[in-house]
């Protein structure tokens, strides 16, 4: 059984080149680097030239909480869909690591019999504010508008339309919405039906249009109103500090959760920072060439 690691990619690019050093030939890396994002040719050649880097791509240019970032995911599982070997898949960004083995993985997920790890929720969401209907009811513009730059004139676009008591619609053709964490480790067959709906029923994907982080509710809403909705597990295996640490929330993982890794029973660990995880990285990383030198 092969799997295959999907990677979105803004910055920490180096990190890339680690991921790909923790999984062999068992493995199929594909990459979509934000259009933004300088990459140096030599950067991508020597990406490319990685044994088991499958695509490096920069097809979309990716504002955060924009749909571009849904759409180079689904570039990725379409992509990755074309190796029929590839039975399960696994949505990262460069700024994660994993946290076992490939033989870990390999065992894992070789015995789950088709079964996935996706976390859904009903709307409206608890852990989003108004239940999450401002992402999807009010135009929010972070494809027009960089948020790093843009976010006041973003929140008072938003606060206006709340103001004039002003809501989109939702169809009551569309299936109804579901959400969950932007990050996966799904079956083939799951990836499959969320391609295959995405072209044979466009309507769902147009209208994630000016909504906030469609990412986060579209695998969910396809799926959960799918046949295929008994199979998922929502825990979805990552190890995220959801509290303010180095100036992040997430927070940016150190040295000093390596404790709670090593007792987890995730697969992969966000998020990391090439300078303030430098530390941990190193840990991580020397777990990966001790096991390549037991196998």
């Amino acid at each position: 059984m092969r799997q295959a690691i999907l990677i979105t990619a803004f910055k920490d690019l180096q990190q890339l080149e680690m991921i790909a050093s923790c999984f062999d030939s068992r493995f199929a890396i594909y990459v979509h680097i934000d259009q933004k994002t300088a990459v140096s040719a030599e950067q991508q050649e020597r990406l490319r030239s990685l044994e088991n880097m499958v695509l490096v791509s920069q097809k979309y240019k990716v504002n955060w909480g924009g749909r571009n970032h849904l759409k180079a995911i689904l570039y990725l599982c379409q992509e990755a869909l074309k190796d029929d070997s590839l039975n399960y898949f696994h949505l990262i960004t460069a700024q994660d690591m994993p946290i076992k083995t490939a033989d870990e993985f390999s065992a894992h997920f070789g015995q789950l019999d088709g079964r996935s790890y996706l976390e859904h929720f009903t709307m409206p969401a608890a852990c989003w504010n108004n239940g999450g209907w401002d992402r999807i009811l009010l135009y929010n513009f972070y494809d027009l508008l960089d948020a790093k730059r843009h976010m006041h004139w973003i929140q008072k676009l938003l606060s206006f339309q709340k103001r004039i008591g002003f809501k989109r619609s939702y169809s009551k053709d569309l299936p109804a919405l579901y959400g969950g964490s932007t990050y996966w480790s799904l079956h083939r067959s799951a990836v499959k039906e969320v391609i295959d709906y995405t072209h044979q029923r466009p309507a769902l994907l147009k209208r994630m249009k000016h909504s906030f982080c469609s990412e986060e509710f579209y695998f969910q809403t396809i799926l959960m109103n799918s046949d295929l909705k008994d199979s998922f597990e929502t825990d979805n295996k990552r190890f995220i500090l959801w509290e303010e640490k180095h100036g992040s929330k997430p927070g940016i993982l150190d040295l000093e959760d390596l404790s709670e890794l090593q007792n987890s029973h995730a697969f992969f660990a966000r998020k990391l920072d090439v300078k303030k995880s430098a530390a941990l990285i190193k840990v991580l990383l020397s777990k990966f060439q001790v096991a390549d030198k037991q196998s």
